[in-house]
């Protein structure tokens, strides 16, 4: 009797349970796919990436699953093509395959995902000797996958899996070893009789995980909603600040069903990043079908807070909420038009601010908030441009640009960063000056110089291919940024409060003219 020690995924190191090895040297190994080799699942693998391309078709699939499991498998691997070298992987268990070849033993992959996948990966490893899965009319799943165990290794056989499923095949095997759910997992295969082997540890989705799926920084764009408010001069308004303060959580809960949405529909994609595969569904830190479940809760819990709150604010949301949906399935491959859509996003959060705080919109704006974001999108995908020209790729995954646009991109960028101080000059002249709106309107003047002087600094970094955030998220991130937003909101706070005439104190009145 022995210990074996294993490596866990979270660099730790444990005992095995105290097994007699020698007695399984000549056993064969049968490891399960999903959830035991592979940090995911490939039936949701192949539900994500089919749902990208056609929804509706995917949604008629998922009506039959009670049906007939395996030809739903069967027709949607059929039609899907999953680049199964990026799929995450359980090391631990990989090695532990890898060991049994090295010494010896037969290791097949045995999986209720379908043949089609099951040879895939099988082909990926090229160690297994046997690899087997559904075949279309039998779901390998189960009392199937421990009949097949049975009549192919009636000497017996050790089996590595992972779900409440496996305890049928467990049963049937000689030695039983796991991919670790606690000790209750150990204490319950103890129970059935069988010999337990080796336990195997996966990434834990943790609070810290959830959140980072939920992408609660990007929550800070939400606050876009007081602007209207504050432009208004209502915001101290006790019913209107409470409205707003409502509204915020509820958009960014419908927010984070969709940003958890777009990364099931860009599992691919995002493992091909240099940076976007460490996300909690890319790595496998959770696991997908959880996402498909959160992401419809979130977007209806927070569509139903909203309306409770007030309808009108909920119709915007859910405009917001198509918006988004067209453009993870389809327009974000649409290169500038991506830009646009998400732009408007941004100018969407402002409608619902004007609708919540029950004042109108200055066209004026609208017009900025439209050149200002689509410059901040275009700075982004410009960044992604240029990694891509550094990597030596021609095409980006899932988006409409390629390495040679980095012209089109910057040029782009820079015109409409021009155009957002511009429009904001204009507004000051033609609008908020003859308005009597401020008091002090001469103290607007700071406004477009801080502005023009902090895009000019998100373009020179974007250029430089230093601006790793999305540009709203750098922007409550970086210090000088928030300098710069704070010098923004005195310049307006100034022109609310300080009195009238405090130019001509300053002897400024020749330079801003009479009003």
């Amino acid at each position: 009797m022995g210990h074996d020690r294993i490596v866990r995924t979270d660099g730790q190191t444990g005992p095995a349970a105290q097994t007699n090895d020698n007695d399984a040297v000549t056993m064969p190994l049968a490891v399960d796919l999903d959830g035991t080799l592979l940090l995911t699942d490939t039936l949701f693998e192949a539900i994500a990436e089919r749902m990208r391309r056609r929804p509706f078709w995917t949604l008629a699939q998922l009506i039959q699953l009670p049906f007939g499991i395996a030809k739903v498998k069967r027709r949607l691997t059929a039609t899907v093509d999953l680049d199964v070298d990026l799929l995450p992987v359980n090391e631990d268990v990989l090695a532990y395959c890898k060991r049994a070849k090295a010494g010896g033993r037969k290791v097949w992959l045995v999986s209720a995902a379908d043949q089609k996948i099951v040879d895939k990966v099988a082909q990926r490893f090229g160690l297994f000797d046997r690899a087997i899965g559904s075949d279309g009319e039998i779901n390998n799943k189960g009392s199937a996958k421990a009949r097949l165990l049975e009549q192919e290794a009636p000497e017996g056989f050790e089996y590595v899996g992972d779900s409440p499923a496996d305890f049928k095949v467990w049963k049937k095997a000689a030695r039983a070893s796991y991919v670790d759910k606690g000790e209750s997992r150990r204490h319950s295969i103890e129970r059935i009789g069988v010999s337990v082997g080796h336990s195997f540890e996966r990434p834990k989705a943790g609070v810290k995980t959830w959140l980072k799926a939920l992408r609660l920084h990007q929550w800070a764009k939400n606050v876009l909603i007081f602007i209207p408010a504050i432009l208004a001069m209502r915001i101290i308004e006790p019913a209107i600040l409470t409205k707003l303060l409502i509204a915020l959580p509820l958009l960014g809960i419908m927010a984070s069903g969709t940003y958890i949405l777009n990364d099931l529909l860009d599992l691919q994609g995002d493992r091909g990043h240099r940076s976007k595969h460490k996300r909690p569904f890319a790595s496998g830190r959770i696991k997908l079908w959880q996402g498909f479940v959160a992401s419809p809760l979130l977007i209806l819990g927070g569509l139903v807070g909203g309306l409770i709150l007030s309808p009108a604010f909920a119709t915007t949301m859910l405009s917001y909420l198509v918006i988004t949906l067209a453009y993870s399935l389809r327009l974000k491959r649409a290169a500038l038009i991506d830009t646009v859509l998400l732009s408007f996003l941004y100018t969407l959060r402002l409608i619902m601010g004007a609708t919540l705080a029950a004042v109108a919109l200055s066209q004026w704006l609208l017009v900025f908030s439209m050149f200002l974001f689509v410059s901040l999108s275009m700075a982004k995908r410009h960044v992604e441009v240029l990694q891509l020209a550094a990597a030596g790729k021609r095409y980006a995954a899932n988006r409409g640009y390629r390495a040679e646009d980095a012209g089109l991109t910057l040029g782009i960028g820079l015109a409409t960063a021009t155009a957002a101080p511009l429009i904001l000059v204009l507004y000051i002249i033609e609008s908020a000056w003859p308005s009597g709106l401020y008091s002090a309107p001469e103290a607007l003047w700071a406004a477009p110089v801080i502005l023009s002087l902090w895009l000019m600094r998100v373009w020179m970094l974007a250029n430089r291919g230093e601006l790793h955030d999305d540009p709203v998220v750098f922007a409550v991130k970086d210090p000088k940024s928030l300098l710069a937003g704070g010098a923004l909101a005195v310049s307006f706070l100034a022109a609310a409060t300080l009195p009238a005439g405090f130019a001509s104190v300053l002897n400024l009145d020749q330079v801003f003219g009479a009003r």
